[in-house]
């Protein structure tokens, strides 16, 4: 139902999205390597390059509120634009401030995370790959990850001899050159889909698709706007797609189907949520849970990135062998990011948000251990943890909720996980006054991840009674 024109289309656009989700959208988070140049530049205390970063750190998650309204407002590309423009500002300024000079460090890094909200904007690019959209949507999370690695990468260039002023201003030139591209490459509006089957808009193609007011799955409608009601599901075709926790669920032979419905006949998708109104998604029961999950799950993540290069050094490590190993650990995995979509695709998002949740403690429980080398497992643990805590969260919202208020719901839920992590400051200035409030802090954040593990098991069990119902359905032709 795709010409080869169509295919082009949508790996360009997919490969704009990965470059772009990788240059930008979270730089911040390689801040132990930006941390330890300007510890050695002198002019700032520990207590306020904790308070840098956490401009940082709350403008990516805060920041992201106003992006997914702007983007289901006023469009991908002009969202984009702008998100890429205000990196361009944060790289110019952290380039250009002195090291002691606390605001200008303070609003760079404001822009560098307001700007990271590029990446919401091009994520609903995953609905151009109906075969494999999870996997999609977790890679883009693996090039998020990926871009912790910009600080580290600025970092070695800037002791090359072109210092921190010719390092980030070349960041500021790269991001630049992406912003010209973007405005020739991305869709005006909030579909992608729309962009790639415009020639066959308005034609009576089966292949088109009317994304007026929001986005639409190939194979699955979401329909125009609130007004959606459920999803539709196509039986013309070959084999019928669905997310299952079971694998012999995704694809259902024809022949085992009902007879083809009348055109306004409508069948239940799987996934509960589509084609709901705005309201009743923010309303229900599952999003509330998904909102208090990935907020509480955040707050000690992001207390991990601030707090890590100084809990290396107060373990020994002088020459920043393991900071440098922690932003190379970070990005490294990366390419683990697609097993983030897979584990979806095969088990549910519940039981991938569990093994996020899991992996995320097991880092903390490391920093128990008064060993540098035993570190490298922990924050190996971290950093595919928390790989997977922003993975499942995105593809918690596209597949239970799907893409038509898709900016919306993610940028809620980043605004009270941004509200929430602004404890990691005080969290912070409290480790930094002795071992033992070290300790505890750690315990606490332990603790944190620890009470989300009930939620995970919950969501798991309705993914599969819901699973169970529609196998029951298929089978007696409801």
């Amino acid at each position: 139902r795709g010409t080869r024109h169509d295919m082009d289309r949508r790996w360009i656009l997919y490969a704009l999205a990965f470059v772009v989700t990788s240059s930008v959208s979270g730089v911040v988070y390689g801040w132990p390597a930006l941390r330890r140049d300007l510890l050695h530049e002198g002019g700032l205390t520990e207590n306020e390059l904790g308070a840098v970063f956490t401009c940082g750190a709350w403008s990516v998650q805060g920041g992201r509120f106003l992006v997914g309204l702007a983007r289901d407002k006023y469009g991908t590309r002009n969202t984009v634009v702008t998100c890429l423009a205000m990196v361009c500002v944060g790289s110019v300024l952290i380039a250009t401030s002195g090291s002691g000079n606390l605001a200008g460090m303070c609003f760079g890094m404001l822009f560098l995370g307001m700007g990271s909200g590029a990446q919401l904007c091009v994520q609903p690019v995953a609905s151009l790959f109906p075969e494999a959209t999870l996997t999609a949507m977790a890679s883009l999370s693996g090039a998020f990850q990926l871009s912790g690695l910009v600080f580290l990468v600025c970092s070695q260039v800037g002791n090359t001899g072109a210092k921190r002023v010719g390092a980030y201003l070349g960041h500021a030139v790269l991001v630049s050159v992406l912003l010209g591209v973007s405005v020739k490459v991305f869709p005006k509006g909030v579909s992608f889909t729309e962009e790639v089957n415009t020639d066959n808009e308005g034609t009576g193609d089966p292949g088109s698709h009317n994304t007026k007011g929001g986005d639409m799955e190939r194979g699955i409608g979401i329909g125009d706007g609130d007004a959606a009601p459920v999803a539709a599901v196509d039986v013309s075709l070959q084999t019928l797609h669905v997310s299952s926790p079971n694998q012999a669920l995704l694809t259902v032979p024809t022949h085992a189907l009902p007879p083809a419905p009348a055109p306004t006949t409508r069948l239940v998708s799987p996934a509960a949520h589509f084609g709901k109104p705005r309201s009743a998604l923010f309303a229900s029961d599952e999003f509330l849970a998904l909102a208090v999950w990935f907020s509480v799950m955040v707050t000690p993540s992001q207390y991990y990135v601030l707090s890590i290069g100084y809990q290396l050094e107060r373990m020994g490590d002088d020459t920043g062998r393991f900071t440098t190993a922690f932003g190379l650990i970070y990005g490294g995995s990366a390419p683990l990011a697609p097993l983030a979509g897979l584990l979806c695709d095969k088990c549910g998002v519940g039981f991938a948000q569990l093994v996020a949740t899991a992996l995320s403690a097991t880092g903390f429980a490391f920093l128990f251990i008064d060993d540098l080398n035993s570190q490298y497992f922990g924050m190996a643990c971290y950093s595919v943890g928390r790989m997977m805590l922003f993975a499942t969260f995105f593809a918690n919202v596209g597949r239970r909720f799907g893409y038509a208020h898709y900016g919306s719901l993610v940028g809620t839920g980043m605004l009270t996980s941004a509200i929430c992590s602004m404890t990691q400051y005080p969290g912070y200035q409290l480790a930094l006054s002795g071992d033992t409030e070290l300790k505890n802090v750690n315990a606490v954040c332990f603790a944190l991840t620890m009470s989300c593990v009930p939620y995970c098991v919950w969501l798991g069990r309705r993914e599969r009674s819901e699973w169970r119902a529609f196998r029951e359905a298929s089978a007696t032709g409801v």
